[in-house]
């Protein structure tokens, strides 16, 4: 039976890890599959990569990495993913993911002149999002969580911007009819994302943002969990 492959690419703060697991345990709590339907690689710890036949569906995790240093773990998944990108496998970058394929498929991926990102957004989803067979199941605005230094800053030919926010013109993005990104994190609850925000205090002081205002927004949403599953639902309709 073909699996959902989840490409781990980094651990989580170890204060999350011990209460809610890692990146890819968030992305499976929010989905209504059982964990045997699902293949976790640690990318990382290079392990063993499987048969592109076993797989019908990817997952490409958030991670504390930058896409810009070209670590050799991460060159080796870009290779493997060129591969990928040309089959009609339906693709998820989250985060990490999200900026990982922006620079595989050629567009520019670096620090965010606005610096940091962490907490919850009002995100918005541009006209083609509205339709988007994966985003346009969410409102034309929705609340989304953050935490990311770097951003894509600019677009893959032939992709087509599906959401942003006053932070990223760039939240989300599709190329093709089976690949989607989010620079926002689905699988976050909001007591993963209070924890990225107290972590990241002085950076956010640093930057003239109001830390009691970030993090006293920071509410519980579904709108993570509505994305993660009609994904699902576009995996199943594949094959």
């Amino acid at each position: 039976m073909k699996k959902i492959l989840i490409l781990k690419m980094g651990d989580t703060l170890k204060s999350i890890s011990q209460k809610y697991g890692e990146f890819p345990q968030h992305i499976i709590n929010k989905i209504n599959l059982s964990v045997d339907e699902f293949i976790v690689v640690d990318c990382q710890r290079k392990e063993f990569l499987p048969s592109v036949d076993d797989i019908k569906g990817i997952i490409i995790t958030g991670s504390h990495s930058m896409v810009t240093d070209y670590e050799p773990w991460s060159v080796r998944i870009s290779n493997w993913l060129k591969n990928i990108i040309n089959t009609n496998i339906p693709i998820l970058g989250i985060c990490y993911g999200h900026q990982l394929l922006a620079d595989i498929l050629g567009g520019e991926v670096g620090y965010n002149s606005k610096g940091m990102e962490v907490g919850e957004s009002d995100i918005y989803l541009t006209k083609e999002g509205q339709k988007d067979k994966l985003l346009g199941v969410l409102p034309e605005k929705f609340e989304g969580y953050e935490a990311h230094s770097q951003s894509v800053l600019k677009l893959p030919s032939n992709a087509k911007i599906l959401a942003y926010n006053n932070h990223d013109e760039i939240q989300s993005f599709s190329y093709e009819n089976h690949i989607w990104t989010t620079q926002f994190h689905p699988e976050f609850i909001s007591d993963i994302v209070k924890e990225y925000v107290k972590i990241n205090k002085k950076n956010i002081i640093n930057i003239g943002k109001d830390y009691n205002e970030i993090y006293n927004e920071i509410e519980d949403y579904k709108y993570g969990e509505i994305l993660l599953n009609q994904f699902i639902k576009i995996i199943k309709s594949y094959e």
